[in-house]
């Protein structure tokens, strides 16, 4: 019986399968981004909907930023010790 030797298998394919799962999580985030923005127009309408995302962005590109980033410092100062041993 003739065994496929595991290196020389991912020296020709593997970089082919990673690529193509790097490719099908890509594809699904942009796809869920994607649904959401039609869900989202088809549901407010054009204005409304428009507006809402709108909004969402600004809030999210501004506000929860600042959060995010009060937070890891927060948690940053809690968990990093930097004082010399």
């Amino acid at each position: 019986m003739v065994g496929v030797d595991f290196d020389l298998f991912m020296e020709r394919y593997g970089y082919k399968i990673l690529f193509g799962l790097f490719g099908l999580v890509i594809l699904t985030i942009i796809g869920v981004l994607a649904l959401s923005v039609y869900t989202a127009l088809r549901f407010y309408g054009l204005f409304a909907g428009g507006l809402l995302l709108l909004l969402g962005a600004v809030y999210a590109f501004t506000v929860k930023r600042r959060v995010l980033d009060a937070q890891a410092q927060a948690h940053a100062k809690y968990f990093y010790d930097d004082r010399r041993r």
